[in-house]
């Protein structure tokens, strides 16, 4: 800014002596003469985003595991078995007729004689079936039946979790104009002038 002011005031004067002086011939109190100023740049460092905050998910599969098992296929059972009676034939004696005393008459030598008999008892054999053993039930005893089987169980169930993953800057550094170059009057010492 104070170049600036230098360069319009000087400016100012400069250009009615310089017209004097050249009209007139006369001796200079002070010289300019244009010189430039260059630009005027600073560094600045600036904060890039190279790549958004983003974020994804991570699924973790359930972990199985195997097992045996031992399962019913029939429970126990208890059925009965029929036992049929025994019997057996058996002989006894029966009494037909009991022995007795009695008349009758008999033909000894020609003659009829009345005679005293004594009849023996009769019998008779007969077969009778007697029961040895009487008809019973057993029970049988079917133990139960097992089996084995593989079966799948779950150990850890499946899980998921978000992972985040923040951005990513890069500083990068860039000139920033701070002044442009301009043109100033800039007093000299040459012979002839005073200054």
């Amino acid at each position: 800014m104070r170049h600036r002011f230098w360069s319009a005031a000087i400016a100012l004067v400069l250009t009615p002596v310089l017209s004097s002086s050249v009209v007139a011939g006369g001796q200079a109190l002070s010289c300019y003469e244009q010189a430039t100023v260059p630009a005027v740049y600073r560094t600045v460092h600036q904060k890039v985003l190279v790549q958004p905050a983003s974020s994804y998910v991570v699924q973790k599969p359930a972990v199985y595991s195997y097992r045996t098992k031992r399962v019913l296929v029939q429970a126990e059972r208890v059925s009965y078995r029929k036992t049929p009676a025994v019997y057996q034939t058996r002989q006894s004696q029966v009494l037909v007729q009991q022995a007795s005393v009695g008349w009758e008459y008999r033909m000894i030598k020609g003659r009829k004689i009345l005679c005293k008999v004594q009849h023996p008892a009769v019998y008779r054999t007969v077969s009778q079936k007697v029961l040895v053993q009487p008809a019973s039930k057993v029970a049988v005893r079917q133990p139960a039946i097992y089996s084995t089987v593989r079966e799948k169980v779950l150990v850890q169930p499946a899980t998921s979790h978000r992972v985040h993953k923040p951005a990513v800057y890069r500083t990068v550094s860039r000139q920033v104009l701070v002044q442009p170059a301009q043109t100033v009057w800039k007093p000299v010492r040459v012979r002839g002038c005073r200054y």
